[in-house]
């Protein structure tokens, strides 16, 4: 297991993820049961609150209830007995409704000793109502009436009496009997305690005022008189067994369920007090628990605090750092300093296989270092060989086209004529040779730019169908180049000499491969947005064809669709190549359809912007100066060139000029002593050359206050872009390619040489 953690980062980290699920798990449970434990506390404390209230909220209700049975002993109302009975069944219903833990046994004591009070209290409210009714009857209904029989009795015997005594006695009998019943009345249902004697007396003085009345006795009224007598001893029994009656009434509500009622406020109490005390100890409990489980938290966001800080420290002592230092190993690499120190070598995790992925990545970019120092050493001495094997060749070719030239200016006779032409058309096929090889290695090294110059797309055309003319007319082949005359102003941005190189190539291909028939190029313009076009060129012929199977070979360097092609017709099979990696580079693609024996169509789509800038022909530049007949016999010129060859075509061309003033100089130290002596109008210099080669002669001449304008036109062999921009570097003005074309010197002079006329 040790051996899995020592190996993997991952497995580390995930260590170090299970440990802090475990400690949040044991955190959790702890939590857990500290809350539940709270929680229990609280729903305690809840519950025993919620029936310490219920069970005050009764002793309340019993209470209203004992004072609604006190109204109902005074008006024996249906309603408010109904009232009595209903707070009974929510008191009883209410007080079953409490529950208590098993635990708590000393509650559920009080509690069943309430309950057995509010039963009882229930079983005399049945009581209640029955002593109340004998109560009433007695008190509301027999005292009444005998009373009412005795007083009717008496108004009847008052009718009959004749006598002033008699009628005295019977009214003075009459008010014995209402003071009497008034005051059992105050006595019974007002609890006028005092007119219970009032009452005895009266029924006394009615015994005696009977017995002692002689003239009632003896009249005839006396059977009356004893009916009376026995009244007043039935009105005695019926207000004794009143009395008994008010007595187990008020002895029932008084004593007997007010003293329950007391005792349940009593218990009630006990019970509250009871509550508080076990609330309290809830309490306590709760605040130890809570106490408790700060302490527990605190330890745990101690433990948590401590238990991050090392795994951060972990983290960054064994990863975080790690990789930084990685990171600084690659940044190091990345900038090519492959010495770094690599760390954590030793390691058997994830950052140790980072780490020997890192030397050997080290090892791989010092490999590729060397390989690519190999390959620069290569391609430095590709350029050098390219460079030196263009100037080997063009100097030996100037030579040769330059003394042609030379040598058609003297009198020949037809057969020298015929070989000096012969000469001439040979020397320009290997310089054509030279070039298409130059150019594809310019091409395969990335070192050829496009330019954005403005473009006369009839122009163009319009030099084509010059440039071909002859050449189709020699073959008897037709030439067909479409012109714009819907559009003849058409101008766009391009490199024009590229173009014209592709064009040339198509061209050029498709008359040598005609041997009957037509070559045709036709241009379509499609407008797709306010500047941008597209231009189709097509290039068509009638000549041998390409067979299908030989077409995925035709761009393919130094190869021709059939080998005797090459030999019938000749060329290196370069300009197809070189071609189609112009358009490539200009962002489209050359195209081909054909059918062996029939003819071949070659084509291409060009995105190109319009411009609305003057382009003026090579034809009218070179016009211009003639028609001012511009005269270059004032010109002292200077020629820097090691090679007598090259010096002696160089001077004879200048001489067709009228130019006469010319020195030479074998190298740049010559041509330095002898512009610190002379002057010279113009400086046409070699690039290399012996002692001190040209751009550093240009250095040292650029330095001499008189010659910083003086215009100095390298001629070099070397046309690499490297080498036309080292001559511009060194303070060049322009340049000429070797072999040194005619029409190449005459537009130098015109360019430098007429503003330097200007000036003068």
């Amino acid at each position: 297991m040790s051996n899995i953690f020592s190996r993997s980062v991952a497995a580390k980290m995930l260590l170090a993820l299970m440990l802090i699920l475990l400690a949040m798990s044991a955190s959790y449970y702890v939590m857990n049961k500290r809350l539940n434990t709270i929680e229990v506390a609280f729903n305690d404390i809840s519950r025993i609150s919620n029936y310490a209230v219920s069970i005050l909220r009764i002793n309340k209700d019993i209470v209203e209830m004992q004072r609604d049975i006190s109204v109902y002993g005074g008006s024996g109302s249906s309603a408010v007995f109904e009232k009595i009975v209903e707070n009974f069944q929510s008191i009883k219903t209410r007080l079953s409704d409490v529950e208590l833990k098993n635990e708590e046994n000393e509650s559920q004591i009080y509690l069943n000793a309430m309950s057995e009070l509010v039963k009882r209290y229930g079983e005399n409210l049945q009581v209640l109502t029955k002593r109340y009714e004998i109560r009433a009857t007695l008190t509301e209904k027999e005292l009444p009436r005998i009373y009412a029989d005795a007083t009717t009795h008496l108004d009847n015997l008052m009718r009959k009496v004749t006598t002033v005594e008699e009628k005295l006695f019977i009214s003075e009998y009459l008010n014995l009997w209402h003071s009497l019943h008034r005051d059992a009345y105050l006595f019974l249902t007002k609890k006028d305690y005092a007119k219970r004697a009032s009452v005895n007396d009266a029924l006394r003085m009615i015994s005696t005022k009977l017995n002692a009345s002689v003239h009632i006795q003896k009249s005839e009224y006396r059977s009356e008189i004893n009916q009376l007598s026995k009244m007043a001893d039935t009105y005695s029994q019926a207000f004794a067994r009143s009395i008994q009656a008010n007595r187990n009434y008020l002895s029932l509500v008084n004593v007997v369920m007010a003293g329950d009622a007391i005792e349940f406020s009593t218990l009630a109490n006990e019970l509250r007090e009871q509550s508080l005390t076990r609330l309290s100890r809830i309490k306590e409990e709760a605040e130890k628990t809570v106490s408790k489980t700060e302490r527990i938290l605190k330890l745990l966001a101690w433990g948590v605090l401590i238990y991050i800080i090392a795994l951060s420290a972990f983290f960054h002592l064994q990863i975080s750092k790690s990789i930084k230092r990685l990171t600084v190993s690659f940044k190091h690499f990345l900038n090519g300093d492959l010495s770094a120190p690599i760390y954590d070598l030793h390691r058997k995790d994830e950052i140790g296989v980072l780490a020997k992925a890192a030397d050997s990545f080290r090892i791989l970019s010092k490999d590729l270092s060397d390989a690519k120092q190999t390959a620069e050493h290569t391609t430095k001495v590709k350029s050098e060989f390219l460079a030196n094997m263009s100037h080997e060749i063009r100097t030996p070719m100037n030579g040769i086209l330059g003394m042609a030239r030379q040598l058609s200016r003297t009198p020949l006779n037809a057969e020298q004529e015929k070989m000096l032409a012969i000469i001439h058309s040979s020397g320009a096929s290997l310089l054509v040779i030279i070039n298409d090889i130059l150019d594809l290695s310019k091409i395969e090294a990335s070192k050829i730019e496009l330019e954005e110059q403005p473009i006369a797309l009839n122009l163009l055309l319009d030099e084509l169908t010059h440039l071909f003319k002859a050449q189709a007319n020699n073959k008897q082949v037709e030439l067909f180049i479409s012109v714009l005359p819907e559009d003849p102003n058409f101008i766009f941005l391009g490199d024009e000499t590229r173009l014209k190189q592709v064009l040339i190539n198509l061209i050029g291909n498709a008359i040598k491969f005609t041997e009957r028939g037509s070559v045709s190029l036709n241009v379509s313009i499609h407008q797709l947005s306010n500047d941008e076009f597209s231009i189709t060129f097509h290039v068509s012929d009638t000549g041998i064809g390409i067979a299908k199977e030989q077409l995925n070979s035709l761009f393919e360097a130094f190869s021709q669709a059939d080998a005797s092609i090459t030999r019938r017709f000749g060329g290196t099979g370069l300009g197809l190549v070189i071609s189609s990696k112009l358009l490539k580079l200009m962002g489209t693609s050359l195209h081909v359809e054909s059918e062996y024996g029939v003819g071949s169509d070659f084509h291409f789509d060009l995105n190109v912007i319009r411009t609305n800038e003057s382009v003026y022909s090579e034809q009218q530049r070179m016009q211009e100066p003639h028609e001012q007949a511009i005269d270059f016999s004032w010109l002292n010129v200077l020629i820097v060139e090691d090679n007598e060859i090259n010096q002696i075509v160089i001077e004879a061309m200048l001489s067709e000029f009228n130019i006469s003033s010319i020195n030479i100089a074998d190298n740049g130290e010559q041509a330095i002593l002898q512009c610190e002596t002379r002057a010279f109008d113009l400086i046409l210099m070699d690039m290399q050359m012996p002692v001190l080669d040209g751009p550093q002669a240009t250095l040292r001449i650029r330095e001499m206050p008189s010659y910083k304008n003086t215009p100095i036109i390298a001629l070099t062999a070397n046309v690499l872009s490297a080498d036309k921009q080292r001559c511009i570097d060194a303070g060049m003005n322009d340049f000429i390619a070797k072999p040194i074309n005619y029409e190449c010197v005459k537009a130098i002079l015109l360019k430098w040489c007429t503003k330097a006329a200007d000036e003068r």
